[in-house]
């Protein structure tokens, strides 16, 4: 879970690879206060997260889940505008098989739930025109004006961006231990160390009064690596805190190049070269005998 307002890490859970994601959500909860409004995407838009989530204080914004678009008859509800409904979700006649509540706590979930529609047309990736329908829990239309919701919903892109600086850019997309608790313990130190880099940001667009959204994390995670041995040789405690000084300086000039319509396709510019791949332990790996000739006759 990351909060979007800063970027920082707030909490991870730990799951199976056979786990739906909807269910290791579930025990997210346990981050969510009073006052906080969650942005997720339709895999976990469903009658009892939002429930759960209503019951701690939370709100709840998602794009409409697939099963219910599908079934989606926009004259059923109240309309509000030609934009949005407020519907009434039904509690589900049987408990998910994704849900960890007892049997009891099911029970005691209430019988409907009221909803609020807000629909969008918008272009894919691809160019064509489609229609993007979000649910929320926040049904004062005087307070949460429908276009600025969904068009929030619409920065929840921003924290796929966060996914990337913490497993592609920190080089974590995969954990070189051997047990589960050694993983653990590597994903405590990541998190540590990047709500660090986020708070260091985080400062720097603060003083220098620039959103932090175009702080570049890269550009700051390089600085801070290339200064590590200024900080080391200087014992000087005044002298630390003029580098620190200087450093929040310099962070504050790393932004993201803001370049809209700009296409950005995720493919790798260069292949890779054409290794085989270590399919046995080091010592046990045989290499093919010749195989750049067949590779050439390929």
């Amino acid at each position: 879970m990351l909060n979007l307002s800063h970027g920082g890490w707030e909490g991870f859970t730990r799951g199976t690879w056979k786990e739906h994601d909807a269910r290791a959500a579930q025990r997210l909860l346990r981050y969510v206060e009073k006052g906080n409004l969650i942005l997720a995407d339709r895999a976990f838009c469903s009658f009892e997260l939002f429930v759960r989530i209503l019951n701690q204080g939370g709100e709840c914004l998602m794009r409409l889940h697939q099963a219910r678009h599908r079934k989606l008859d926009w004259r059923r509800g109240k309309k509000i505008s030609p934009s949005e409904r407020l519907v009434v979700w039904e509690k589900p006649r049987a408990q998910p098989k994704t849900s960890d509540l007892s049997s009891e706590q099911w029970a005691q979930l209430p019988a409907q739930l009221k909803v609020r529609y807000i629909k969008k047309q918008y272009k894919d990736r691809s160019g064509k025109k489609s229609t993007l329908i979000v649910a929320t829990t926040l049904l004062d239309t005087q307070k949460y004006d429908g276009t600025e919701t969904i068009d929030l919903y619409a920065v929840r892109w921003q924290i796929e961006l966060k996914f990337r600086d913490i497993k592609t850019i920190m080089k974590m997309e995969f954990l070189a231990v051997k047990s589960p608790e050694m993983a653990h313990k590597s994903l405590l130190m990541l998190m540590i160390a990047y709500n660090l880099l986020r708070t260091l940001m985080q400062r720097a667009a603060a003083e220098a009064d620039k959103p932090i959204h175009e702080m570049s994390f890269k550009g700051t995670l390089d600085l801070v690596v290339s200064s590590h041995p200024l900080f080391r040789d200087v014992q000087s405690e005044p002298k630390r805190v003029e580098l620190r000084r200087e450093l929040i300086e310099l962070c504050a000039t790393k932004l993201i190049d803001v370049r809209p319509g700009r296409h950005e396709p995720r493919a790798v510019k260069r292949r890779p070269k054409p290794q085989p791949l270590l399919t046995a332990p080091r010592h046990e790996y045989q290499e093919i005998p010749h195989k750049e000739n067949y590779r050439k006759a390929a």
